[in-house]
């Protein structure tokens, strides 16, 4: 069936399934691959729509912290048991992480993986096709691209837009470039990694290193900066190379990876379910405004689907796993940095040389108690935090009020 006209006058097609997936990244692919392997949604017709292909995605490095099992733990390229941390003037401290360690998947890894596994599914289909609309009416579901008019029951959203913002909200990016060099020489213990390293200079905004040994002769390094803007590339470049060649004494070494992103950190509310539309991965929310985390916070709504779906034969579950209270403390340490009184790497030396990793950890992943929650705020500066939350509580105040 002919439903209008795309491209240069062609014929759009028009189909209809159960559930389409909008966007094949991290959060599109995570839930239609867990679904699956479950056995929820083999008896639905899914259709799965992204402009990029799995071999056009620039390579990415995903890196969390955990304590427990997770869905992907078999893509796991480098995990590290021993942490540490950097202050600005260099002074280092060995974290107690308390049963969690860290971890890197690598995307192509994940993208291959889950790839081949779901085009093995007979009852799922892939178009590869800018995105145009999305929208929802009823019990429906609609999206246009500019070759398809499909209908679903239920759409699943990762597709990320800028929102538009009120005027006391604050939007923050981490944007970063990653380095994977290899030398000739061995640079660190491979069972440790730099958590955060503050050893370079903060003009950009609050700025650190994750430095992550893969093996004796490799690491992977990458400059990030939490700030409104972002910078040309050839300042992360030379931040890089005075890195590797002040504070590692690399001096020689070939790139055999690089990476770019920029992630939005942000207290905005994002609608979950907008009718039969379900947003997932930053575009709903699961992105921690204040650190940019999002890969463990994104399983956690994926396993939320899930459980509702087998209980109950819909998505729709209740409760977010970045509660009310959490999105308070992140919206606060957002306007913190806004005000500038309390620079960013202040903040996060006396969160880590003054708290145990492990409860940060938890803080971090909306897991942490009220007495956990109150041992972390009272490590940092009183004063900046209680003109945060007396400006987080005013601009919720007013929203109510329109």
């Amino acid at each position: 069936m002919v439903s209008g006209y795309g491209m240069e006058g062609g014929l759009k097609k028009s189909r209809s399934c159960d559930i389409i997936i909008a966007g094949a990244g991290l959060a599109g692919f995570s839930l239609l691959y867990r679904a699956m392997q479950a056995g929820h949604w083999k008896d639905l017709t899914i259709i799965v729509v992204d402009k990029c292909t799995t071999s056009d995605r620039p390579t990415k490095n995903w890196s969390f912290w955990k304590r427990s099992t997770g869905p992907f733990d078999h893509l796991i390229c480098k995990s590290w048991n021993n942490l540490s941390f950097f202050t600005n003037s260099g002074v280092r401290k060995d974290l107690d992480l308390n049963g969690y360690s860290y971890h890197t998947i690598k995307s192509q890894d994940f993208y291959t993986h889950c790839r081949a596994y779901l085009m093995g599914c007979k009852n799922i289909s892939f178009i590869d096709d800018e995105i145009l609309t999305i929208t929802t009416e009823d019990v429906q579901c609609f999206l246009d691209t500019a070759s398809h008019s499909l209908t679903s029951t239920y759409l699943f959203n990762s597709i990320y837009t800028k929102p538009r913002l009120e005027a006391e909200t604050q939007y923050f990016l981490q944007h970063f470039k990653g380095l994977l060099i290899k030398t000739s020489q061995p640079v660190l213990n491979p069972e440790e990694a730099y958590l955060m390293d503050f050893r370079t200079s903060q003009e950009h905004g609050t700025s650190f290193f994750y430095t992550l040994p893969m093996a004796a002769n490799a690491v992977f390094v990458e400059y990030t900066i939490f700030s409104k803007t972002v910078i040309a590339e050839r300042e992360y470049d030379e931040k890089l190379s005075t890195y590797l060649r002040d504070v590692l004494k690399v001096r020689e070494y070939e790139v055999a990876e690089h990476e770019y992103g920029v992630i939005p950190m942000t207290d905005h509310i994002f609608p979950r379910f907008q009718g039969n539309i379900i947003n997932i991965g930053s575009a709903g929310g699961d992105t921690r405004g204040a650190t940019g985390y999002t890969f463990t916070n994104m399983q956690k709504t994926i396993s939320s689907i899930l459980t509702c779906w087998s209980a109950n034969g819909n998505p729709f579950f209740h409760s977010e796993n970045i509660s009310l209270k959490h999105k308070i403390y992140d919206s606060c340490l957002l306007n913190v940095l806004n005000s500038g009184e309390y620079k960013g790497n202040k903040i996060f030396e006396d969160l880590f040389m003054r708290s145990k990793a492990s409860t940060i950890f938890a803080f971090l992943d909306a897991e942490s108690m009220l007495l956990e929650d109150v041992s972390v705020i009272a490590s940092l500066k009183p004063w900046a935090f209680l003109k945060g939350m007396t400006a987080v509580l005013s601009s919720r105040f007013k929203s109510f009020l329109r």
